[in-house]
């Protein structure tokens, strides 16, 4: 049995039902770069009042956001992070870092410029293993799990997809160039994680996922189009090709990872997580996000956004 839905599992997923559509990114992303008020999101996300009304209510429902006065008395609101929220800071580098390698023909607004206040320099965030402290590489990371436990988060995953709400029926196209539609489009995501360990064949995208054909075959197109796959051909009779990542598609992995250890350590699960190995050091795969300068992992109000 092929293991690689297994970083889906009930974690996982329920970080990415909170957080993983286009709309509650964009606000998160925000919100990081110092945005409070509503009229701020309307002006910096592109949502409509409505939408952006439901996943402030949404994130606040988590436990993400909170709203309170501008001032005592006041009848304007600001929304700000609760700690669980601020802990997605880790992850918001990660993401924010690898939007800014597009090149600059391709961004829409300047490419923010991070500060750590703390050590002085530019924050350049980076995954680390919290016991050894070495850089997360792609290839670093081992399962330890049996078949049962392999059936069962599959189970798991597969019940959890289901019964998840449409969002967004009429959101852009995903966009392999941008880090926020990537994630949050869903089966974008589903399809990247699942190479991640292992799965680079049609077939097995369609097993694994039970996807409709068509979505398959646009995703796959999309992702081969931006540089995060590229498409070989392993059959000549009928001819049938496979889908392998990219270096630009592995680069994805420790934002992956990170977010991973923020569900862990914030959302509450009834089933345990699948055991992962740090290879290099083999312990216990924990993941620390620090600033690349001083290696201490930045508090979210030693990070100064300067050039946005």
């Amino acid at each position: 049995m092929n293991i690689s839905h297994l970083i889906l599992n009930s974690y996982i997923a329920q970080a990415l039902d909170i957080i993983g559509d286009r709309w509650s990114l964009l606000i998160l992303r925000e919100a990081f770069y110092g945005r409070s008020r509503f009229e701020e999101f309307i002006q910096h996300t592109g949502a409509s009042r409505a939408t952006l009304s439901r996943r402030l209510e949404a994130l606040i429902d988590n436990n993400i956001l909170q709203k309170r006065p501008q001032k005592p008395g006041a009848s304007r609101f600001i929304y700000c992070f609760t700690e669980r929220g601020i802990a997605l800071a880790g992850p918001s580098l990660l993401a924010q870092q690898w939007d800014s390698k597009r090149p600059a023909a391709q961004r829409q607004r300047p490419k923010p410029k991070l500060r750590h206040s703390s050590c002085g320099h530019r924050l350049k965030p980076q995954a680390v293993c919290r016991c050894c402290g070495q850089v997360l590489e792609y290839d670093d990371v081992r399962w330890t799990v049996g078949k049962d436990q392999l059936e069962q988060q599959l189970q798991e995953l597969r019940s959890i997809h289901q019964q998840r709400r449409v969002r967004d029926s009429g959101q852009v196209k995903a966009d392999a160039d941008d880090l926020i539609y990537l994630i949050g489009d869903r089966w974008t995501l589903l399809i990247l994680i699942l190479s991640f360990f292992g799965s680079c064949r049609y077939d097995d995208f369609s097993k694994q996922l039970n996807i409709a054909p068509s979505i398959l075959a646009g995703r796959l197109k999309t992702m081969v189009s931006g540089g995060i796959m590229k498409r070989r051909r392993y059959q000549q009779h009928p001819p049938r090709y496979e889908y392998q990542l990219t270096n630009k598609g592995k680069s994805i992995f420790p934002f992956i990872m990170a977010l991973r250890q923020w569900a862990l350590e914030r959302l509450p699960s009834d089933s345990a997580a699948p055991t992962l190995l740090h290879k290099p050091c083999g312990q216990l795969l924990e993941v620390d996000v620090v600033c690349g300068h001083c290696q201490q992992v930045p508090a979210a109000a030693e990070i100064e956004l300067r050039g946005y």
